[in-house]
């Protein structure tokens, strides 16, 4: 497919985002898109070994001229993703831009439907261009040629009044539940048994109905629901105190609201779920009490504080679990990571021991950095600095546990 354009005029540039599953299909349309004269960045291409890769994808998709994301089964089941984070800056960068300018340019590469799809709500606003396993196809060739002679793709019709804009169209009133089943004679149990699952499924259709951060919060509930009264050990049921309960839940709703995604959410009720199974008969370090002070991060920086509340979230629960919820907790982090600091804040709440952390962007490479003080003389008894690049919460969270649980046992 090969479309004549001027060679006086700089080449139109086309930033291809993808899930790495769909690298194939990638590909292929990057071939036929470079054979139309679009230059296409592509990591496989574009990134040069010792390259500040991030760095880089940020100054590639402020400066190309077309943003073109590749949705499909995969992007689907995957509530995680670099991709992602490529389409949440593409998305803000459309801010500054008219909104009859085309630039984000979405294309499907299999049978995913837009209702319910989970992109961002920017690329619900433009065309859809299907291309299946990312085989050129006519409407790709006459999308190619109008970027390349310079005349951008009109715009979508404006939606009716009267169309729903949300992404999943909101249900009639006379269709928003299942109707109720009807009794036949002779059929009693058959029909309590549609009644059981007429109220389950309205039920649940209810629940969806409300907001994502009160949906969340009420799992978070009901982990800690279950555990509490589901684990035993031979000394009396540990349960996890309720403030200490509360408080986790609303750190997770917070972390929720402030991501950078709807999809990038820390789920400490999972993981408090795995760990009271691995730790129930966990005994409480009655010779220590321990204050958690919220990991800090710069205000500006919207990955370290991702990542700060990310690590911190779901190292207090599995704190939370060891201890049988007997972990103090505040409100607010340091202003520094000054041991004077965190321990003056200790003896205000007759703690032996201080947790705290930053992440210091200042540092070579920028890094998550958790101390332990004692609070009795402000020493500290075990610091380690994280690098933020590639960090795993979950994983600096078993670290920062099994630290604590050894200078207990000492």
């Amino acid at each position: 497919m090969s479309t004549p354009f001027d060679p006086a005029r700089p080449q139109p540039t086309v930033f291809l985002s993808y899930a790495s599953e769909d690298r194939t299909a990638a590909q292929t349309i990057r071939d036929a898109l470079s054979a139309c004269g679009l230059e296409v960045w592509y990591d496989e291409s574009a990134l040069d070994g010792g390259d500040a890769w991030d760095q880089k994808i940020r100054r590639q998709i402020r400066e190309c001229d077309f943003f073109m994301p590749l949705i499909s089964a995969q992007t689907e089941v995957r509530p995680e993703g670099y991709f992602r984070r490529e389409w949440r800056l593409a998305v803000e960068r459309t801010l500054d831009m008219a909104d009859d300018h085309t630039f984000l340019l979405p294309v499907v590469i299999d049978g995913t439907a837009e209702a319910g799809a989970r992109v961002p709500e920017k690329f619900l606003t433009v065309q859809w261009m299907r291309l299946p396993g990312g085989r050129a196809a006519p409407a790709l060739e006459a999308l190619c040629r109008r970027l390349v002679s310079g005349d951008s793709p009109a715009p979508p019709p404006r939606k009716k009044a009267t169309e729903p804009s949300a992404r999943r169209p909101a249900p009639s009133p006379t269709s928003a539940y299942p109707e109720f089943p009807r009794q036949e004679p002779g059929q009693r149990l058959r029909f309590w048994l549609q009644v059981l699952g007429w109220a389950f499924q309205s039920a649940w259709m209810f629940f969806n109905r409300f907001p994502r951060w009160v949906r969340i919060l009420a799992g978070v509930w009901l982990f800690v629901a279950l555990l509490s009264r589901g684990c035993s050990s031979h000394e009396p049921p540990a349960r996890i105190s309720s403030a200490a309960a509360k408080r986790v839940a609303e750190k997770t709703v917070d972390n929720s609201q402030d991501s950078l995604s709807n999809a990038d959410v820390t789920n400490p009720g999972a993981q408090i779920a795995r760990e009271f199974t691995d730790r129930a008969g966990a005994r409480l370090a009655a010779h220590s009490a321990l204050l958690a002070i919220p990991f800090g991060a710069p205000s500006g920086d919207p990955a370290a504080q991702k990542l700060a509340d990310s690590a911190f979230t779901q190292m207090y629960g599995r704190l939370a679990i060891s201890h049988h919820g007997h972990v103090d907790l505040v409100n607010e982090p340091l202003s520094s990571l000054d041991s004077s600091a965190a321990a003056e804040r200790g003896r205000a709440h007759h703690s032996n021991y201080v947790l705290f952390g930053a992440v210091d962007s200042q540092s070579a490479p920028p890094s998550l950095i958790v101390k332990i003080v004692a609070v009795a003389d402000g020493s500290v008894l075990w610091s380690h600095a994280y690098p933020s690049m590639g960090a795993d919460p979950a994983t600096i969270a078993t670290d920062v546990n099994s630290k604590v649980q050894s200078l207990e046992d000492r």
